[in-house]
């Protein structure tokens, strides 16, 4: 990959975070780093030269002068704030929206699947699966009698028994 290359690749985006770069260009992946170091390295030497600007700190943005780094923004899938992504797949501005946005699908899923609302475990279902897991273990057979009598998936009944151990190593 010649600096030339990576250099058409500037010219043609204008306003550009290093990783958008990378993406145009597509090296193969043994090539990846080699071509990351390049960009980097040609980057700085276009800013001290005063050619390229920095339009923006954190997450770094470059750009010729005279651009604006809002050709960079993305509006969150969320909240539809605009935040300037770290990286490619970056599709919301923070990990409260992103934790947000997968409660939102997990949720449509469950509704698609034909899955009732998620509903907590009563105390005498901990119960019976404390006492049921600690003595025989999370044997694929129990957990489908278990499931069955509970009404609930084998996996969530193992995950529940996990984070009951869990609590109980940390209390006890």
């Amino acid at each position: 990959m010649t600096d030339g290359r990576i250099w058409q690749v500037m010219l043609k985006l204008r306003v550009f975070t290093p990783w958008m770069v990378l993406k145009e260009l597509n090296p193969p992946s043994f090539l990846r780093q080699y071509v990351k170091e390049r960009i980097r390295s040609l980057i700085a030497s276009q800013v001290r030269a005063g050619i390229l600007q920095v339009l923006n700190e954190d997450p770094p943005v470059f750009g010729f002068p005279g651009e604006s780094v809002e050709r960079v923004y993305r509006k969150c899938n969320v909240c539809g704030k605009p935040f300037i992504p770290v990286q490619d797949s970056d599709q919301h501005c923070s990990s409260e929206c992103e934790r947000e946005y997968r409660k939102r699908f997990l949720e449509k899923k469950r509704r698609e699947k034909g899955m009732k609302e998620r509903r907590r475990y009563e105390p005498w279902e901990e119960e019976i699966i404390w006492r049921t897991l600690s003595e025989h273990g999370c044997k694929t057979a129990v957990l489908q009698e278990l499931s069955q009598r509970l009404n609930r998936h084998p996996q969530a009944i193992r995950s529940k028994y996990k984070k009951m151990k869990r609590k109980r190593r940390v209390e006890g």
